[in-house]
């Protein structure tokens, strides 16, 4: 039983994994080719007559709408709209059938985005915002700042913490501006050498629990390396009083951050006996452990990408 288990969560991590590598090419990919559209501009129609007509006017910024919604084309205003903004706008029109192709054939990809830190924001989403997109007059350099979500952006692959200038997966899961429950992966883009900003497509998490501790008929979770708890499979919510993140709008995204950290942090979890579970699973792949006055085999496998695990409780 434990071997079969065991086997079950490999296959689960290979096929996560699988994907998530390919996210990270087909990103490496597109942030090749825009940095040759930033290098050679004059190849390609930067002409900006008829631009007003084209996009529409957001407060002080302008955003392009097409594919029934799907991609966005927009300057947000941070940075004021004159010329050299507008051309560069146009500019990353060239990029939307790649990245049309990369957000459709991704299979963990809801949202590819590529943002520069003069506000620019181009890229494919699923879900329809509600309001401004981006936030009208927003410096997207400083969303962050402002608490709007964790992780910034940009500061990730900045050459003073990223001097390989190398693709940097988030280093926990998070709620986007959608309410989704997500990973993202940043890849740096440069022009001229310096750094111009990143493509950052989110990798929906719901995806990956339905290519792994869903199939499972063994109590199977999948938790962070920080602890956080990701996911449970039906039989584990039905033995096990947890409650992991399920999708939900939000009045006030902010509230987000918090939650996450005090409602799924298990190393907060008022049962010992789940703390006990998240912390060992750091330094062992299997052990006996007591959850609730039952023993189990806990039987663990890693998605390195990410840092997730995935754990199945064998009662011993």
């Amino acid at each position: 039983m434990r071997e079969q288990v065991r086997r079950e969560l490999q296959g689960y991590v290979r096929t996560i994994s699988g994907n998530c590598r390919a996210l990270m090419e087909e990103t490496a990919r597109l942030a090749c080719f825009v940095e040759d559209l930033l290098k050679y501009p004059d190849l390609y129609d930067t002409s900006i007559d008829g631009i007003e007509e084209r996009y529409t006017r957001i407060g002080p910024g302008l955003m392009l709408l097409e594919d029934g919604k799907l991609y966005i084309n927009a300057a947000s205003g941070g940075v004021p709209l004159n010329d050299r903004i507008k051309r560069e706008l146009r500019l990353l029109e060239h990029a939307k059938p790649r990245l049309k192709d990369a957000y459709t054939s991704l299979r963990y990809c809801d949202e590819m985005w590529f943002f520069t830190t003069e506000t620019l924001a181009s890229g494919y989403v699923e879900y329809e915002y509600i309001g401004d997109a981006p936030p009208q007059g927003i410096d997207l350099t400083q969303i962050h700042a402002m608490r709007i979500i964790r992780l910034n952006w940009f500061d990730i692959v900045k050459p003073e913490h990223n001097p390989e200038k190398r693709g940097v997966w988030s280093p926990f899961p998070f709620i986007d501006l959608f309410g989704q429950w997500i990973f993202s992966y940043h890849y740096p883009v440069f022009e001229k050498g310096e750094f111009k900003g990143a493509f950052v497509p989110h990798a929906n998490i719901r995806p990956m629990l339905e290519d792994s501790i869903h199939l499972g008929e063994s109590m199977m979770l999948a938790i962070h390396d920080d602890s956080t708890l990701i996911g449970m499979n039906g039989a584990a919510r039905a033995a096990f009083d947890l409650e992991p993140y399920e999708y939900r709008p939000w009045e006030n995204i902010v509230q987000a951050v918090p939650y996450v950290r005090n409602e799924l942090d298990l190393m907060r979890c008022p049962s010992q006996d789940f703390v006990w579970l998240a912390d060992g699973i750091k330094w062992q792949n299997e052990f006996e452990l007591s959850i609730e006055g039952t023993n189990y085999t806990v039987l663990s496998e890693r998605v390195p990408e990410i840092g997730m695990n995935l754990v199945a409780l064998v009662k011993s």
